[in-house]
């Protein structure tokens, strides 16, 4: 019986780290797609006019939570966002950013602001993905 436990536990000892290599190696895959880029990246807003961007994101693994957020080089000059959306428990989600013209970015450096859109897909387990979408925006 003595010599049976240290096997038992070994065996034990063997299957976990089996089962922790197996949980870790299911990593999910992401793919996060701009549906509606501005052509050419340049995107031209009159003071006031919005525009809407779409983000699809899809997994083959249901997420906790996917994002989508603005990120600015100027924050607050020629353009703003109203805020950022989330999806929470879903294998995909269709996400929506919007921005809108607030002044000329004719005193900015080439006489634009750049601009993006980053997405985020949150995992079980800590696993995070995450795009970053980079624009342009000419306000006149």
């Amino acid at each position: 019986m003595k010599k049976q436990a240290p096997k038992l536990f070994i065996v034990f000892v063997l299957l976990a780290v089996v089962l922790t290599v197996q949980v870790q190696a299911a990593a999910a895959n992401t793919v996060f797609t701009l549906l509606n880029p501005p052509p050419g990246g340049v995107l031209e807003l009159a003071v006031g006019e919005s525009y809407t961007f779409e983000v699809l994101v899809e997994s083959d693994m249901p997420f906790l939570s996917a994002m989508a957020l603005p990120d600015q080089y100027y924050p607050g000059r020629g353009v703003f966002f109203a805020g950022s959306d989330i999806a929470h428990n879903a294998s995909s989600a269709r996400l929506y950013l919007t921005v809108t013209g607030k002044n000329s970015t004719a005193g900015l450096p080439g006489g634009f602001a750049p601009i993006s859109v980053v997405a985020a897909a949150r995992y079980k387990g800590g696993q995070t993905d995450v795009s970053q979408f980079d624009f342009q925006v000419f306000v006149p």
